[in-house]
Formats: C-alpha cells, structure tokens, sequence
C-alpha cells in the first residue's frame, strides 16, 4: 500500500475506529495532521498510522471510548430523565413516557407514539432482564421524530413487565432515534453498559440526574 495514499474523513476515522467528529477535534488540538481540501478534509495515511504508532493502547482505547460514550450522550440529558416513575403497569408505564417524550418535543404525537410502542410490547416484552427494559417502536420512523433522543423513567419500587427474568424492572429506555444505525449503537451502547449488575442499583439509588448521567458512562477495562 501506497505511503502517500490519501484518506477521507470517513475512511480515517473506520482505520482509526472513531468518529468523524473526533478526528476533526484531534486535527483542531494539533494532534493530527489533516488538509481541508474545499469543504472535504483529506489525510495522508502515512501520518494517520505515524500518530497511531506514538499513541499506547491503553491512551488509543480511551480515546475510543470518550468517543462512543460522547455520540450516546448526543442523544440523552437531564431533562430526558424522569426520577419518579410511578406507573402501576406496563402500559400506563408506556402511556407516561410517550407524554414524557412529547413534553420534550421529541415526538409530537403522544398517540400515535403509545400505539407504536403498545404493539410492540404485545409481540415480545423489551423487558431485557436485571430490572432494565429498552421500550422502542417495531421500526425507525423518521418522520413522526422530530430528532433523536434516549429517555430514561425510573421506577423506585419495580414492576411487572413480563421480562425473560420474570424480575420487576425499575429502569424504562426510550429510545426514539431516527436511523437504524443510531438505534443499534443505542442498544449495543446501553446493553454493554448493564453488563454490570450494580449499575442498575446505583441509578435507582442516585440523588439526582447528573449523578445517573454519570453512572450511564462507560468505563475502560
């Protein structure tokens, strides 16, 4: 291969396993070398693999990783978690998080979005076990959401939700993203995070919303 081949933004960043949006920031702070060729930024691939080779593994994967977890912060914040969750049932559990997602203008059709999220429920529960469910319509539709978002409800106490476990679920993922490949890096993203048990107990106990954004970021090792 070619010292001098020329890479775009997007075949950099899959060499490098980042984002784009990454790559570009480690251009700005000067660690990167990067040509701007129009609006078009291009690479020599001889630098990419120079500043690869200075990096160690352990600095590589944590870059890797500020990256994923600040593409799935992209799509949550405080105000996309509701604390008290007091739903009796699973349905009323679906009926308040579609109000919780149109009062933050994620989808405007409260109806439509609790019918979309009933018949899927009624196919399979998305009660994952561990206490965690990843509600979702059947498929992406783009135009009833108005942009992507991850909605958090919480429920203190726990409740049926006809998980694989048959254990009560205290924590209700809502997750409205208007591509399927935002949809799977959603789930990859929050499956890998409630590998770990504890993680569940930790959000259920915390004081607050920034303490639970705190505990939604993935860790290294």
């Amino acid at each position: 291969m070619a010292k001098d081949e020329i890479l775009t933004l997007g075949e950099a960043a899959k060499y490098l396993n980042m984002s784009p949006e990454t790559i570009v920031n480690l251009v700005s702070l000067k660690k990167l070398k990067g040509i701007k060729v129009g609006n078009q930024w291009r690479f020599i691939k001889e630098d990419i693999e120079s500043w690869k080779g200075t990096q160690d593994k352990p600095n590589v994967e944590k870059i890797a990783l500020e990256n994923v977890v600040s593409r799935f912060f992209s799509f949550i914040n405080s105000d996309f978690i509701l604390g008290d969750l007091n739903a009796k049932h699973r349905f009323e559990v679906l009926a308040t998080m579609s109000q919780f997602a149109k009062e933050n203008s994620v989808c405007t059709n409260q109806s439509w979005l609790f019918d979309m999220l009933s018949k899927r429920e009624r196919l399979i529960s998305t009660g994952i076990g561990n206490g965690v469910a990843f509600l979702h319509p059947r498929s992406v539709h783009t135009d009833k959401i108005n942009f992507s978002a991850v909605l958090l409800g919480i429920s203190r106490d726990g409740l049926d939700f006809r998980s694989m476990d048959r254990a009560p679920v205290n924590l209700f993922f809502l997750l409205l993203l208007k591509t399927e490949q935002q949809h799977l890096f959603a789930l990859s993203y929050l499956s890998q995070l409630f590998r770990e048990d504890h993680i569940k107990e930790k959000i259920v106990q915390a004081p607050d919303n920034k303490t639970i954004l705190d505990l939604l970021k993935l860790q290294v090792g």
